[in-house]
């Protein structure tokens, strides 16, 4: 990694001042309720990211944190709709906060995406910042819904928190593993960046539902049953060459299992808060 510069500080700023909203929100609602909306919203905005972000390639971050130039991209991306957003979706729904405070950080949000383009670590193609400043809104009154939903105990809300949960829990500590390992999926022999980050959400979007079923029924059968599909998936993508390294199997083999055990740890914590 580099050193902290003047594109990495602006990033790592907003970083700290986002952990401190989402730490203020957890002292202040330190209910499991939180979590699972915050889960919920990460995979939200995740999901919007990927179209956005990945496929139609709308904008590019440049924080200089990391020295390659498509993995220093995606963490400014990952910052973005892990951190900035959904947590501060999340500290407005918990709390209830109306309009009022919504424009603010509608606002607030429209100011840092024309700060960052003036100092050029923030690029745009097609996006422009009204988009944000119209879509924060739809996105502000999903995760009220979502919260509202929670608090009623509906259980397609807290199966699909599950589902939503074990995908970005996974993803996100996947991303960190990119940085390092160099591993990729994508088509052919030679693997980019950009195969990856097309590829590997997709497979998270499969594998997360596989690993619903050992949070449906929690039995050593089922998690055996389920470690079974996951490797004849794996086995089958190595067959085509999207995983065409053995490194990369056994990595994937490793994060199949980390996802059996996540998924019922997660359902038992979104389910047992319900009860609370």
């Amino acid at each position: 990694m580099k050193r902290i510069n003047k594109n990495s500080l602006p990033y790592l700023l907003l970083s700290m001042l986002h952990v401190s909203l989402l730490l203020f929100t957890l002292i202040k609602k330190p209910e499991r309720r939180t979590m699972t909306l915050l889960l919920s919203n990460i995979s939200f905005a995740y999901i919007f990211e990927y179209f956005v972000f990945n496929v139609f390639r709308s904008y590019r971050y440049r924080p200089k944190i990391l020295k390659t130039r498509q993995l220093d991209n995606a963490i400014g991306a990952l910052l973005s709709q892990s951190v900035y957003v959904p947590v501060t979706a999340t500290f407005l729904s918990i709390f209830r906060l109306g309009w009022g405070w919504k424009f603010f950080f509608i606002f607030y949000f429209h100011g840092i995406e024309y700060y960052f383009l003036k100092r050029k670590i923030y690029k745009l193609y097609w996006w422009k910042p009204f988009y944000t400043s119209l879509l924060l809104p739809i996105y502000f009154v999903c995760s009220d819904f979502w919260d509202s939903r929670l608090q009623l105990k509906k259980q397609w809300v807290m199966w699909l928190s599950t589902y939503l949960s074990v995908g970005v829990v996974t993803k996100t500590l996947a991303f960190i593993l990119d940085i390092f390992k160099k591993q990729k999926i994508g088509l052919g022999r030679v693997h980019t960046w950009k195969e990856h980050f097309l590829i590997s959400p997709l497979y998270m979007f499969i594998f997360s539902g596989a690993a619903l079923l050992p949070a449906i029924k929690n039995t050593k059968s089922i998690k055996i049953l389920t470690f079974i599909i996951m490797l004849t998936i794996n086995y089958l993508l190595s067959l085509v060459k999207i995983i065409n390294s053995k490194i990369t199997f056994i990595q994937l083999i490793l994060q199949s299992i980390f996802m059996i055990v996540l998924s019922p740890f997660l359902k038992s914590f979104i389910f047992k808060k319900q009860e609370d």
